[in-house]
């Protein structure tokens, strides 16, 4: 038996891959009920866009009978998971119908956001797992049948370590990406990175502050003393996949998850409560219970039939594919939205560094992002606005016309029923500049919207002049917009003032006087007073 075999088919783990598939499925359950609160889990035909398995069914949205079958499918599949009940069978519908489910919560959106990426990797590596030998139904069952209990040798780790290697590789490839995008130096650390990522996380949405987040945000060694704590407990669950024979480090890499994800939700207000049932796979159940049983004078029930371990090719090809495909897609960017392979995902999680160059120094900081202005019978309070900043963030990435009118039409229709009080009719986008100044200046973004995206007026109608840039040649694609006497001006670099474009302009087509070579450039029209965004380049 090679390196390979003795690490994945080591013997003892029945209770411990007992007590995980019930961790997994608490997190399946808390998952569920969260989904169970999206204001719209399918996005309209309009914006509709296939993710992961719904890539098999083409381009259209599900009817409303596929998603309620699909809910009953998923709750009654993890309930009869949880209790031990078929465990296999259970175990496939529940992730089957529940990941679907999932990735239907992304259709509306240009990328997934990561909150169930990790409980359905684990979901799936306790697939083909012997699950139901201990505390279950199932056992329970054989027990009530005079049959002796289970206990095959070799096939209980396999299945443990594969939940563990995917629970550990979220946090271990955030750190990849955190290094890989400081060329790997510690300039996500040692830089104002952080500093400015929770004021992108916070002020940019409008949401309030924490006390810790500004505690931590006002001094400059606090929020590099954060960064750094924040690689470290990362970075710990790698030394439990390595150390899988030491329970001692595999229980310390637990507890260093359990803080890093309480972290995330008290510093970047990422709150993933239904993560923390997986710090079981972090224990070795079966060494605790068998330390208590002695501590009590018991000892284990000496007539479980021990099978001869077995190793089929089948189940070393699915850990096989399972441990390429989870690595590859963890550590290569952007190979996960290539292969739009949810739930294998890798998981940046804040990897950019926010700071500019050289990182050293203090410096001025600048982000483009969205705001907001919207048309209603009385005035927005905070809250709202702060709702259509936060939740429909990145619409400034979009220059398609017709997904713009989707996406602003979706929005208003949610905003509608969100929020019936404020009579919201029509509901304008704006490209925004938002600039911090140079710490130890106060943590604040200054806000200056540069341009209007679209526009979705109360009849219906989409006003903008979204249109194409093509090296000294602009052109302005109008709809609902009078553009006579448009001249152009661009925001060009890290620059917060428009530079005045010279150009010729024939019809709605413009020839620029030089080439804009500076990145990021966004082309504005202004039309009167009001400036429209045409295109940017990035």
């Amino acid at each position: 038996m090679g390196r390979w075999q003795r690490y994945w088919f080591a013997d003892g783990g029945r209770y411990g891959l007992a007590i995980v598939r019930i961790a997994v499925a608490v997190s399946v359950l808390m998952s569920l009920a969260r989904l169970a609160t999206h204001p719209q889990l399918v996005a309209p035909a309009g914006i509709y866009r296939p993710v992961g398995i719904w890539m098999l069914f083409g381009s259209s949205p599900p009817p409303a009978v596929i998603v309620d079958v699909l809910w009953v499918l998923a709750w009654a599949g993890t309930v009869a998971m949880l209790l031990g009940l078929a465990s296999r069978v259970s175990t496939v519908v529940s992730f089957a119908a529940a990941v679907t489910l999932a990735a239907l919560s992304f259709s509306g959106s240009a990328s997934w956001s990561h909150q169930y990426n990790v409980v359905f990797l684990a979901q799936l590596a306790l697939l083909g797992g012997r699950t139901g030998d201990a505390l279950g139904v199932d056992a329970l069952i054989r027990r009530l049948r005079g049959r002796q209990p289970l206990d095959v040798a070799g096939a209980y780790q396999w299945t443990l370590r594969l939940v563990q290697l995917a629970v550990a590789l979220m946090f271990v490839g955030a750190v990849f990406h955190k290094l890989l995008h400081g060329h790997f130096t510690l300039r996500w650390a040692f830089s104002d990175n952080l500093r400015h990522h929770l004021l992108v996380r916070f002020d940019l949405a409008g949401l309030p502050r924490p006390e810790l987040v500004q505690w931590i945000i006002d001094d400059v060694w606090r929020y590099r003393t954060a960064a750094v704590l924040n690689l470290v407990s990362q970075l710990a669950p790698l030394f439990a996949v390595i150390f899988v024979r030491r329970p001692l480090v595999r229980a310390i890499a637990g507890m260093f998850f359990v803080t890093e994800v309480i972290a995330l939700g008290l510093v970047v207000n990422l709150w993933n409560l239904h993560w923390l049932p997986l710090v079981a796979v972090f224990i070795d159940w079966d060494r605790a219970i068998a330390r208590v049983a002695q501590a009590f004078g018991r000892t284990p029930t000496p007539s479980a039939v021990v099978v001869a371990p077995h190793m089929p090719r089948a189940r070393q090809a699915f850990i096989g594919g399972f441990v390429v495909l989870d690595i590859l897609t963890a550590f290569i960017p952007t190979l996960d939205r290539r292969l739009n392979s949810y739930p294998f995902s890798s998981f940046p999680m804040f990897a950019t560094i926010r700071a500019a160059r050289p990182y050293d120094q203090h410096l001025p900081y600048t982000v483009i992002g969205d705001h907001f202005t919207v048309t209603t019978a009385k005035p927005l309070e905070p809250y709202a606005q702060a709702w259509f900043d936060h939740t429909n963030r990145n619409l400034h990435l979009q220059r398609d016309p017709g997904k713009l009118r989707a996406r602003l039409a979706s929005i208003l229709a949610i905003s509608q029923q969100r929020y019936p009080w404020f009579g919201i009719t029509g509901v304008r986008h704006h490209v925004t500049l938002f600039e911090a100044p140079a710490y130890p200046a106060p943590a604040r973004f200054a806000m200056q919207p540069i341009a209007i995206t679209g526009e979705l007026t109360p009849d219906g109608n989409l006003r903008t002049v979204l249109g194409r840039w093509d090296g000294t040649t602009v052109e302005l694609r109008p709809q609902h917009v009078d553009t006579t006497g448009a001249r152009l001006v661009a925001y060009s670099g890290e620059r917060a003032t428009p530079q005045e474009l010279a150009a010729t302009r024939t019809g709605e087509t413009f020839t620029l006087a030089a080439p804009i070579t500076a990145r990021p450039a966004y082309i504005v029209a202004i039309i009167g007073d009001t400036p429209w965004l045409v295109t940017s380049k990035r």
